[in-house]
């Protein structure tokens, strides 16, 4: 799954094959790892300086 950002960025998220882990990755390059979507999504969405306005 990936989504836009306001500032044209991508975001995405991966799942790993034969987990339930699932790596969010910004447009700026951090990663953050988490069997949970919802986090998976908040973390991505108010990662600091890159928040959807």
């Amino acid at each position: 799954m990936s989504a836009g950002t306001a500032g044209g960025g991508r975001l995405r998220v991966e799942w790993s094959p034969g987990s339930d882990r699932l790596t969010g990755i910004c447009h700026c390059g951090a990663r953050r790892t988490a069997e949970d979507p919802a986090e998976i999504w908040a973390w991505l969405l108010s990662h600091p300086g890159h928040g959807a306005s």
